[in-house]
């Protein structure tokens, strides 16, 4: 019996020690993350993990798959051991579930990327932290408006019909087109796939040949199929191009002149401030429903004063 008590002493003394010297172990944060393997997120990870180091917190980032009943079971998760949770949405209609969730269970919780300030409200949700997805379409009707000031014809490679992003992206361009003479041709979704969208411009190309007087790519990932069936058609740097994003794709796109300009999002940026924001929650400051993130328009002139992933 003396050498149990020993034993245990001795224990508590090393795990004091260790608590003393500040060791203590960091505490736990869990993101689930709907797009994980996404370029975007190759840098947007990285950046939030890095950041909850340097706040003394261990981030733990799950692939949601783009499945809202995955990512609901991640929450779940983060319920029963974390301290706080990121949720990068599939999409703003099927978070419902999620939101209700993490609501009842009164988890320190923030969204991130992809939600709409109408769906913010309407869902209770306590802090969103993004951009007004909405402001990306207003920056590419603005390039658009700049090529084209007399009108003209446009084509779209979308990204998933019936996104949150694809019909904000539209309602933007239906106000800021109202009363001109620009006109979309076609619309196409190619659920921000390169392949996909390489097949959809294509398609474009045969359609309507040399009616297209500008193309409009949703995403970067999406741009690298573009640009493929633009060069295999011969007409890389004759139709100009714009679009949303801040991938290298992009960058070297603009810099070549095959894009004329994009509405820049840095996701290192977003990242980190997503892990700050939810800290801050954690630890009882008081902080906006949204934390924006802004974005802007670039073109070659610009493309130097941000950050490209």
């Amino acid at each position: 019996m003396k050498k149990v008590v020993v034993l245990v002493l001795a224990l508590t003394t090393i795990v004091g020690t260790s608590f003393a010297q500040g060791t203590k172990p960091l505490k736990k944060i869990i993101l689930s993350n709907a797009y994980y393997t996404a370029p975007y997120c190759a840098a947007f990870n990285p950046a939030a993990i890095a950041k909850a180091k340097e706040l003394g917190y261990d981030l733990q980032i799950l692939d949601g798959e783009g499945n809202q009943q995955k990512q609901l079971e991640q929450a779940r998760l983060a319920i029963a051991e974390a301290a706080g949770f990121i949720y990068f949405p599939a999409d703003v209609a099927g978070s419902v579930p999620i939101v209700e969730a993490l609501n009842k269970a009164k988890l320190p919780y923030v969204i991130v990327n992809n939600y709409t300030l109408d769906a913010l409200k309407t869902n209770n949700v306590p802090c969103y932290v993004g951009t007004n997805v909405k402001q990306h379409g207003h920056n590419m009707a603005t390039l658009i408006k700049q090529l084209l000031p007399n009108g003209g014809n446009l084509v779209a490679i979308e990204g998933t019909a019936g996104h949150a992003q694809t019909i904000a992206f539209n309602e933007a361009f239906d106000e800021d087109f109202k009363g001109t003479n620009i006109k979309f041709l076609d619309k196409q979704p190619a659920d921000f796939d390169a392949d996909k969208a390489l097949n959809k411009m294509n398609d474009f190309l045969t359609k309507y040949g040399n009616k297209i007087d500008v193309i409009v790519s949703h995403d970067g990932g999406m741009l690298a199929g573009v640009i493929s069936a633009l060069r295999a058609a011969g007409k890389l740097g004759k139709i100009p191009i714009v679009c949303a994003g801040s991938n290298k794709i992009i960058y070297d796109a603009i810099k070549a002149g095959y894009v004329y300009g994009t509405s820049t999002q840095d996701p290192g940026v977003e990242g980190a401030l997503a892990v700050s924001t939810l800290i801050d929650i954690i630890n009882g400051k008081k902080v906006p429903q949204w934390v924006e993130l802004p974005i802007k328009p670039a073109t070659k002139a610009t493309i130097d004063n941000y950050n490209w992933f």
